[in-house]
């Protein structure tokens, strides 16, 4: 007879299949991000416009980054799920152009010759 796993228990179970996932593929994604170049790996991974992909301004970058986050999302959902679609390749694939985005837009930010302008960064 199966028995059914308390709430606590799950939640647990959960916890730990995280974390262990984090630890396998958390270092995948961090050489990913090293290695990521955004027009080689970017049209891979999601539906852009040509001026999207060309935007390297720290608005173009978030936008790309709104963007990726959605894509995981959905991507997540998927993993969740079990749905027959997922796959865990695109998933890492996105995981590592978010994370060498945020990198960009971070160096970017951090540029001496940047002058913050209201919401927007001028760098000339």
């Amino acid at each position: 007879m199966q028995r059914t796993l308390r709430r606590s228990e799950r939640d647990t179970r959960r916890a730990r299949q995280r974390s262990a996932a984090e630890r396998i593929f958390g270092p995948m994604a961090e050489v990913g991000a090293v290695a990521y170049k955004r027009a080689r790996d970017l049209p891979k991974l999601i539906a852009l416009w040509p001026h999207e992909l060309d935007d390297m301004s720290p608005e173009g970058r978030r936008h790309m980054l709104a963007k990726l986050r959605s894509a995981l999302r959905a991507e997540r959902r998927r993993a969740l799920s079990g749905h027959w679609s997922y796959d865990l390749n695109r998933h890492l694939g996105l995981l590592s152009a978010y994370k060498g985005e945020l990198a960009g837009l971070n160096r970017l930010e951090a540029q001496p010759n940047c002058t913050r302008r209201g919401s927007d960064f001028d760098c000339g």
